[in-house]
């Protein structure tokens, strides 16, 4: 049987002022409707719950038995309520999910650690596999997600998103490349062995996307899943690797490796926060979007040593 919780309210409203008309007065309603919803619990409880002795209502064994849990109750979700407009993160354990693509990780995740070990340490974040962008959509709305963090996509008006940072791409050479002298020219690049860095087992990257488009083709002899395997290649072969910009310096403080610009015109690469429009307001989703807009602001500046 449903039952509406506001009953509750006017019953313990009841049994503290032990009058109907001074219950009315509190609640701010009608005398008719406390009695009607005074009516509805008598219905529920099968007792009669108060009983008017003079100007007084007074409870029953059956009301007297069950006040406190209603009470306990009511002020539980008072605190459901309060929390729900609230966050602090000093105490809070709540527990969040984001997608992020592999290659995006390193870049990240440590300056938004770093942040979240002093301002919330009980707070668990888990980086889960790239989500396939056809199943974005469904997974925040679902809640197996609560953020995304991947290039810009067609989104529906129910995913909200933001650009964390612009980049763009280069090229990543072993140091004394013999096929390359101070600049790497696009005969070069379009000649020499490629590897791409991919979650999908098949299909294009967008450099290839992109070069295709403006007729060109370049050959990738190896396929792998992580930007810093990727480097390790390329750092003790003649193979080119084809990179986000800040992840390719991040990489050259610790391995060595070359940078040059892409020797072909490409577009840059847009970087995007997403979440659900469900989430927007929920203050423990927004101060962790904040934290990762910061944590993208502060990569911008921090030195990789």
């Amino acid at each position: 049987m449903k039952i509406d919780l506001n009953l509750f309210v006017v019953f313990d409203a009841i049994y503290c002022e032990g009058n109907i008309t001074k219950a009315a007065s509190v609640l701010n309603l009608s005398q008719p409707a406390v009695s009607h919803s005074l009516g509805k619990l008598r219905a529920y409880f099968d007792d009669a719950l108060f009983i008017r002795q003079g100007n007084e209502m007074r409870p029953t064994p059956v009301a007297k038995n069950v006040i406190a849990d209603v009470r306990e109750a009511l002020h539980q979700l008072q605190v459901c309520l309060v929390q729900s407009r609230q966050f602090e993160p000093l105490t809070s354990r709540k527990n969040f999910s984001m997608s992020l693509h592999g290659s995006l990780e390193p870049y990240y995740l440590p300056i938004l650690q770093e942040s979240l070990a002093k301002e919330a340490p009980a707070i668990h974040l888990r980086s889960i596999k790239r989500v396939r962008r056809t199943e974005l959509e469904n997974k925040l709305a679902s809640g197996d997600i609560d953020f995304a963090i991947d290039a810009l996509i067609p989104v529906s008006e129910n995913i909200l998103h933001t650009q964390l940072q612009r980049d763009e791409l280069v090229v990543v050479s072993r140091k004394n490349h013999p096929e390359i002298s101070d600049q790497l020219n696009l005969d070069t690049y379009l000649k020499l062995d490629h590897v791409l860095v991919s979650s999908r087992s098949t299909g294009p990257g967008v450099e290839d996307f992109e070069l295709s488009r403006i007729g060109l083709h370049r050959n990738i002899s190896l396929r792998c899943q992580h930007a810093l395997s990727a480097c390790r290649v390329v750092m003790n072969s003649n193979m080119l690797l084809t990179l986000h910009k800040t992840a390719a310096e991040m990489y050259s403080s610790m391995l060595d490796i070359n940078i040059y610009p892409l020797p072909v015109e490409l577009p840059s690469i847009d970087v995007h926060l997403y979440w659900h429009v469900n989430v927007d307001k929920e203050p423990a989703n927004k101060w962790l979007r904040n934290k990762m807009i910061m944590a993208a602001l502060n990569t911008k500046t921090q030195q990789y040593k």
